[in-house]
């Protein structure tokens, strides 16, 4: 489970947070909307490409960057599912779903703030199965507070824009703890505060996106994060090995 190379935090690595939140909104918006799959066929999709990556990583002798950037992918598509999964089968209000997933995100921390597999070195989360559950949770909570927020608003045209603004607000005021976020603990609470933050704006925006076409806004943003990935290179080694 754990991935072998891991990239910095720091401004390359909370851009490529936010352009994976909008592809992956899209992916998993895409699974039931055009490939016709239930909540839980695209779920069981989704886990089976994420067991296929993290095997990759495995059996590659030095692992890649981009197996952890596809792991994030798989894993806002699943959040994506999980939030619909939740609201639409459990018929329960956003405002409760969000306070259930919160608490499980929370309880989640806890866990894993005292197992012994915690350790970080030098700001590089270690991507055990907490850390991936973690992210899944946090990932699933920002998409029901982005869409909470946008479908309460109506009508939703009215709605997703005005919950992506809330969104950025609140990206940029926890992204302005640089000090805390570039180079600490990734078990800080400002870090998973982030993920959840960037979550929701990456559901509405990838939701705006998709007014003009879901498979379009799909492949464009996969294209600017495989781009931004290639072309934006730290000059101070940015991809280091996980620690094990």
């Amino acid at each position: 489970m754990h991935f072998k190379i891991v990239p910095a935090i720091g401004p390359r690595y909370w851009g490529g947070i936010m352009i994976a939140s909008i592809c992956g909104a899209n992916i998993g918006d895409f699974i039931p909307d055009v490939l016709k799959l239930s909540d839980l066929g695209g779920l069981l999709m989704l886990a089976l490409m994420f067991a296929v990556i993290a095997l990759a990583n495995q059996w590659s002798r030095r692992g890649n960057e981009a197996l952890y950037w596809l792991a994030i992918l798989a894993a806002r598509a699943a959040a994506t599912n999980l939030a619909d999964l939740g609201i639409h089968r459990t018929h329960l209000d956003y405002i409760t779903v969000s306070a259930c997933v919160a608490a499980l995100l929370v309880a989640i921390l806890a866990l894993r703030r005292t197992s012994s597999l915690q350790p970080v070195t030098g700001g590089h989360p270690r991507t055990n199965g907490l850390y991936w559950l973690a992210m899944l949770t946090a990932g699933t909570l920002g998409t029901v507070l982005g869409d909470g927020i946008g479908h309460m608003i109506h009508p939703v045209t009215v709605g997703v824009p005005t919950s992506a603004i809330i969104a950025t607000a609140a990206v940029a005021l926890v992204l302005a703890q640089k000090t805390r976020l570039d180079m600490v603990s990734a078990g800080a609470a400002s870090y998973w505060a982030a993920i959840v933050a960037i979550r929701s704006w990456g559901t509405n925006v990838g939701d705006i996106a998709a007014f003009l076409s879901l498979p379009v806004s799909m492949i464009l943003s996969g294209l600017l994060r495989a781009g931004t990935l290639i072309v934006w290179r730290e000059p101070s080694n940015p991809i280091v090995p996980a620690a094990t």
